[in-house]
């Protein structure tokens, strides 16, 4: 019925064979710019602690990097569990939206005090919650210069007092 030479792939094998290297390729593609991103915030939280004052390698350290950038912020002590608590439910999957939404609301706390040390806009604290991958590298790379000194709360929008 058919005459294919049993030697020669039918075009279904050629057609299957060519996309499994696209995808492959894609993926690799995929790998190469996620790894890129990593390591440019990766980069730009160590530029961010040596410009605070801090030494560089600890933007390094999981969970001590959070605990370095809650005193560089200027928040009081007491919201780095906060954060470290929401991280761990967030990151275990938790079929919960609730935890997600409490942590964005506490990555803008210290995007919001961050951004005031660095002397930005709210709009640009905004900016490094929602795109980290834009904001850290631009307050890393950019003129932004650490101001110890800078008036902050230290519970940062979540201020009961009137400034």
């Amino acid at each position: 019925m058919y005459d294919y030479p049993i030697n020669e792939p039918s075009t279904f094998e050629t057609m299957f064979t060519n996309a499994s290297i696209a995808v492959v390729v894609l993926f690799v593609i995929l790998f190469i710019v996620i790894f890129a991103l990593a390591v440019l915030m990766v980069a730009s939280n160590c530029v961010i602690f040596k410009k605070a004052g801090e030494k560089w390698w600890k933007g390094l350290i999981p969970l001590y990097n959070s605990w370095v950038e809650t005193r560089i912020s200027g928040l009081a002590w007491w919201w780095f569990p906060i954060f470290a608590v929401l991280t761990g439910f967030t990151a275990s999957g938790t079929q919960n939206y609730v935890y997600p939404m409490a942590l964005v609301l506490v990555s803008f706390n210290y995007s919001y005090n961050m951004a005031k040390k660095f002397g930005k806009s709210n709009g640009f604290a905004l900016l490094v919650t929602i795109l980290p991958v834009v904001g850290l590298p631009i307050l890393a790379f950019g003129s932004a210069t650490y101001n110890k000194e800078a008036p902050v709360d230290k519970n940062g929008i979540f201020s009961i007092e009137n400034n």
